[in-house]
């Protein structure tokens, strides 16, 4: 690849490339390329309300800062299928289209106090139980939003909720619902399940020399090495780098007082506001004016707090009189934040516009903290410089790593001679697993690519995990060659008993199946194979000392004939067989129930109508709209 790229860049097309981006740079710009971009195109529609490609991008963000979110450190993108998230972000818009539209048919909406209690009861947004504007704030961004397609996402998100709710909570159950929901519900079976487990046919498996040197002949690829290298590299490493630092004490000292002068914890203030936002049934000159004659009011007498729970449109402070939270610098939104800091202790600015809307700000206190001592500080300090110095540090020397790998691309003479790196080998490396610096796939791929195996060149420098990076060359290559037959032949010998004893259980569960459907007893069916049979009395759908298989099909079966029973098949975790067998079934009794087990059956069965209902009315949406999906 190296070599193609220089060869490449030599060629008389690739100057002629960048003639023209220079020249279309040189006269139009970088703002140039916009002459190539295009309208947001229309990539789906729901009765003709238009899904853009944008909007779905901006919903596969979310989809995916959301899995992000619920996976935490165990979340590799990686492992996202783009496809997949494009098709999930897609359906999520055009079910929230669907419901959006019934809900405008019925004339179902939220209020702006209804969204306010809704987003400050929303646990997400509280710390130890209360609500947090920071947190608030943090999370909105996080998930992609500004505020208000935030405040709009929660409105439509409450309008889904009434709609949901005029389906799922108007249900009425019946009495003879109960009855019957608890008579299913509550059932319980006398059941006995046979289970052909394939490790219990491995001893009638006969096995010789001659199969295991068939399955050896004749599967040849199979039982090959893989292909290995031994390698030499060199490796460059942030901590190491850090030992190199060395401070002043003017450097350290100037960093405190920089750290000291732009503390954004230093000073802290608490503060209360009205918000009033600008749309089309108000006008930005409308909600100034309205903010300029409740600031009179107040000059006058009026409560802030009161008018901030009347008038305020924030639904994270107008429920609390519009107070905020106390922050230091950097919560805030800038412009609010600048006048915030320019006011008094008890001060009401003018009205001001952010991207939330128009606010009258009132600073209520200012909580100054000491900033500790230079001493007290100093270890962190000098950690944080050598820290800053070192990531610099280790750039510059992975960039010129990969220079020295690149211009002497036959040996690591170079690096070793101008960075002072010690060489390393490594011995066996093969491209399916590694350990160390090789346990990183992206450095494995680099030491099989085949300008590094084949042409013998350095790699290039790889960052394999957070600053860490490695050139690697390989020294020797030994080629796939055929393992012994000694060396396998236990492993081919297990693989052909489990084989052939699954396929004796299979025929031994066929056989039995089938004697006991011709009415043999259970037992000799049993004793025949070596068997014992499995029996619960009088087991419930939430039995949980029973595979959850056997579980299934014994609750599926019909009932049995008095003195007779019903046959099933399940097949287990692991592809192991069983026979089912149910001899009695008693139906749940409301009248030997609890109260409580009643109550639990009805919420069981009111939640399952629930969910139906919601499910037939979405279907019932989703068959009559006219929905247009990508090709």
């Amino acid at each position: 690849m190296l070599q193609k790229l220089r060869d490449q860049t030599k060629n008389t097309g690739f100057k002629i490339l960048v003639g023209i981006i220079v020249f279309v740079l040189a006269v139009f710009g970088f703002g140039a390329f916009n002459l190539f971009l295009t309208t947001d195109p229309e990539v789906a529609s729901v009765n003709g309300d238009g899904i853009t490609q944008n909007m779905l991008a901006t919903q596969a963000d979310r989809v995916r800062r959301e899995l992000a979110g619920q996976f935490g450190e165990q979340f590799d993108p990686n492992l996202i299928d783009p496809v997949a998230l494009q098709n999930r972000a897609l359906e999520q818009l055009i079910f929230s289209a669907l419901l959006n539209q019934a809900a405008d048919d019925l004339m179902l909406g939220a209020s702006a106090d209804q969204i306010s209690r809704n987003v400050r009861a929303n646990p997400n947004f509280q710390i130890n139980g209360e609500f947090s504007e920071a947190q608030y704030r943090q999370m909105v961004r996080f998930l992609g939003y500004t505020p208000q397609t935030f405040l709009d996402q929660a409105g439509q998100t409450f309008t889904f909720k009434q709609l949901s709710d005029a389906i799922t909570t108007t249900g009425i159950l019946a009495d003879w619902e109960v009855r019957q929901g608890a008579r299913l519900l509550k059932q319980q079976r006398d059941l006995a399940y046979l289970t052909f487990a394939t490790s219990d046919f491995n001893d009638e498996v006969e096995i010789n020399d001659e199969d295991v040197q068939l399955r050896y002949e004749e599967n040849q690829l199979d039982y090959m090495t893989e292909l290995s290298v031994d390698v030499e590299y060199v490796e460059l490493s942030w901590d190491v780098l850090l030992a190199e630092i060395e401070l002043t004490d003017e450097e350290v000292l100037s960093a405190y007082e920089v750290g000291r002068d732009d503390a954004p914890s230093s000073e802290k203030r608490r503060s209360a506001h009205i918000l009033l936002q600008v749309s089309e049934d108000r006008s930005a000159e409308q909600a100034e004016e309205l903010l300029n004659d409740l600031k009179d009011r107040v000059s006058r007498g009026a409560s802030f707090g009161e008018l901030a729970e009347e008038f305020s449109e924030d639904p994270g402070s107008s429920a609390s009189g519009g107070e905020l939270a106390t922050a230091g610098k950097g919560v805030f939104d800038p412009e609010f934040e600048r006048v915030l800091w320019s006011l008094a202790e008890g001060e009401i600015s003018d009205p001001i516009r952010t991207e939330f809307g128009y606010h009258l700000i009132r600073l209520d206190a200012i909580e100054v903290n000491e900033y500790p001592a230079f001493e007290v500080l100093r270890p962190e300090i000098e950690m944080r410089l050598k820290q800053e110095q070192s990531r610099t540090l280790f750039g510059e020397r992975v960039r010129e790593l990969d220079n020295l790998a690149f211009v002497q691309s036959d040996s690591l003479d170079a690096i070793i001679s101008e960075l002072g790196v010690e060489v390393q080998e490594a011995n066996g490396i093969v491209f399916s697993k590694g350990e160390g610096a090789f346990n990183s796939r992206a450095v494995r791929e680099a030491v099989f690519s085949s300008e590094v195996l084949d042409d013998g060149y350095n790699s290039a420098a790889i960052e394999y995990e957070a600053n860490r990076a490695v050139v690697v060359r390989v020294i020797n290559r030994y080629e796939s060659e055929v393992i012994p037959l000694t060396d396998v032949a236990e492993d081919i010998k297990t693989q052909i008993v489990a084989e052939r004893a699954r396929v004796l259980a299979s025929d031994a569960h066929a056989d039995a199946l089938t004697r006991l459907h011709a009415g043999e007893g259970v037992s000799i069916v049993a004793g025949d194979y070596g068997l014992e049979w499995q029996t619960v009395q009088l087991a419930a759908r939430d039995q949980g000392n029973i595979p959850r298989e056997v579980v299934k099909v014994a609750f599926t079966l019909p009932r049995p004939v008095e003195g007779d029973k019903s046959l099933g098949e399940a097949i287990l975790t692991g592809g192991d067989k069983a026979i089912v067998t149910v001899t009695r079934v008693r139906d749940g009794d409301l009248s030997t129930m609890s109260e409580a087990e009643i109550q639990r059956v009805k919420v069981d069965l009111a939640n399952r109508s629930s969910q139906m209902d919601f499910s037939a009315l979405y279907g019932t949406l989703e068959v009559e709209a006219s929905i247009k999906r990508p090709n």
